[in-house]
């Protein structure tokens, strides 16, 4: 997923996503649907799932809000972005299959901060 990224990224995180109300429904067999990168380029948030689903969202007209925890989605943090479009829920991929190898992985809350920090500079 690193390889295909674009080389003027300004930042980028793996991340677990819920696309729309399944962030909210209480029977599932887990917390998320699945997992991607989101990352900023130019004006714009775009994610890219493993699953083959990408949405850019417009940095300056979406709206991103911390959610924090949710006990239906096993008390992670969560923060969402929404387009008036598509509403997505995003929190730092952890567990089993991980990309971060390092020991510098970034929280939930300091993504959210980052996008917030970036989407203020173009106000």
């Amino acid at each position: 997923m690193l390889n295909n990224l674009p080389s003027d990224v300004d930042f980028h995180a793996f991340v677990r996503f819920n696309h729309g109300n399944e962030q909210g429904k209480f029977m599932k067999i887990k917390a998320f649907q699945g997992s991607g990168i989101l990352f900023v380029q130019n004006d714009s948030i775009e994610f890219r799932s493993t699953q083959g689903i990408q949405h850019r969202f417009d940095l300056a007209n979406s709206t991103i809000q911390w959610e924090g925890e949710n006990l239906v989605n096993g008390l992670l943090k969560w923060f969402s972005i929404n387009d008036e479009n598509e509403k997505y829920f995003f929190n730092v991929e952890t567990g089993m299959f991980i990309f971060h190898t390092g020991g510098n992985k970034p929280t939930t809350r300091s993504i959210y901060d980052q996008l917030i920090l970036k989407q203020s500079s173009l106000k």
